[in-house]
């Protein structure tokens, strides 16, 4: 394909990069190595790559029914789950106030009447009837595993808390002429300045952001995990959820074929209905049992949809990346041709479709300027060093899907590491903190 040239000075670059964005560079390590196991169950594993304290990654594998797995993670994570689901409802019952502004009238007036308690209970017995049986299952299996610590009807609740609360995110998908697969190359000037360029070899490749801005006062921020499915032959294929223990749901799924990234749609302005398939459920059906875009978006057409979020499907059978408004109402599909194009914030650029954790349209410059200046190099390095590192996107979880490879990039909020590697005092965001590098060619063969 010839040479691309991707040059940039150092120096400048810095000086450019701290002007625009409100965050630096992550310089922190990108971790590749095995995961180790740590317990196991009758169908479930836990493993973790672990290189001290605040820079760890668990990792759990799941096995058989709904059921099945289910019980199998409640196995392991019985008294977290129950730990977690204790502070998770003093939050909501604390920090529900901002986000009622968002909510349809009828749950804002049931929550500033009952609590978020009852609202969830409204959510599920409107949801019920769309739900799959398979969600109903896990959490039984779930509830089961736990020995009655917790009822399945509070587990229930808890698994409509997405329909509740709104999160500010990050995402973009980049292919073809976006990315460079190549080795990279420095050179250079007379005056000693650094240089980078790459041969460009293959155009054939997607690569994909999800940053999740939740808030690290949040305390599922101390219950991170990698759960892998790996459900019956007939049931989907193995799949990855970057999750929370006790949470079958997904708002981060990862299935080798399809991808999807998430973020609330603030600026929609038309009806919601609660009555429908609860969103969580859908990114996580479209991990399992999608392999094209075609097939992602025949799921999000022919299913009941609730409440309005962005989402952003890749498919590493098309190479490609869609944007998607998704709504009660309506679905709007994006690509790389027409989605709104406004200076200097949000440039179209070929190959690209990217929005930031601001709401839409967003003003700020500092996503669009980042994916101006890679252009041609949105590799998995770039993005986690430079593009999260300048936009301090990604507090709770951060991924990147690297298809060409089938691998996985996490990193969570948790400990803050110093620039030597160590722990201090204090909480990091997940895009300041160092991330893990996964062969989910290895994570989904995996056998029980």
């Amino acid at each position: 394909m010839g040479l691309l040239l991707f040059a940039f000075n150092v120096t400048y670059l810095a000086a450019r990069v701290a002007s625009d964005c409100p965050g630096s560079p992550n310089m922190l390590p990108i971790y590749g190595d095995e995961p180790k196991l740590v317990q196991s169950v009758s169908k479930g594993k836990l493993y973790s790559i672990d290189h001290g304290k605040g820079k760890e990654l668990r990792i759990l594998h799941v096995y058989g029914t709904p059921y099945e797995m289910g019980k199998a993670q409640a196995q392991i994570f019985s008294s977290e789950i129950v730990n977690m689901l204790t502070a998770f409802e003093q939050y909501l019952e604390d920090q529900i106030e901002p986000y009622i502004k968002w909510l349809p009238k009828d749950i804002q007036e049931i929550i500033l009447k009952d609590g978020p308690t009852a609202a969830l209970q409204w959510e599920v017995d409107l949801t019920r009837k769309y739900i799959p049986q398979r969600y109903f299952d896990e959490i039984k299996g779930l509830a089961d595993g736990l020995n009655g610590t917790i009822s399945y009807d509070a587990l229930l609740r808890f698994h409509l808390f997405p329909e509740l609360i709104k999160a500010s995110c990050s995402m973009f998908g980049a292919w073809g002429p976006a990315l460079a697969n190549s080795t990279e190359h420095h050179t250079q000037d007379s005056s000693g300045h650094s240089f980078y360029y790459y041969n460009l070899i293959n155009l054939d490749t997607l690569n994909q952001l999800r940053a999740l801005d939740w808030g690290l006062d949040n305390p599922l921020i101390n219950y991170s995990v990698v759960v892998v499915y790996h459900p019956e032959k007939g049931d989907g294929h193995p799949f990855a959820s970057v999750t929370w223990t006790g949470f079958i749901g997904s708002v981060t799924s990862y299935g080798g074929y399809v991808g999807v990234s998430e973020k609330v749609w603030l600026s929609y302005n038309l009806s919601d209905s609660r009555a429908g398939v609860p969103f969580h459920f859908i990114i996580r059906d479209l991990a399992q049992y999608d392999i094209t875009i075609a097939d992602a978006l025949n799921r999000i057409y022919n299913n009941r949809r609730t409440c309005s979020i962005h989402l952003g499907i890749g498919s590493s059978h098309d190479s490609v990346f869609r944007a998607v408004e998704y709504s009660h109402e309506e679905v709007i599909v994006y690509d790389d041709f027409n989605y709104p194009a406004y200076e200097p914030a949000h440039p179209l650029l070929k190959g690209v479709v990217f929005i930031n954790k601001h709401a839409q349209p967003s003003n700020d410059v500092c996503m669009g300027s980042l994916m101006e200046r890679f252009y041609g190099n949105l590799t998995a390095e770039t993005t986690i060093r430079y593009v999260l590192g300048n936009t301090a996107s990604g507090d709770m979880h951060a991924t990147f899907y690297e298809y060409s490879t089938n691998t996985l990039y996490v990193s969570i909020a948790g400990q803050k590491i110093s620039a030597s590697g160590q722990p201090v005092e204090g909480l990091a965001p997940a895009h300041a903190r160092p991330w893990f590098r996964l062969d989910m060619n290895k994570l989904f063969s995996l056998h029980l």
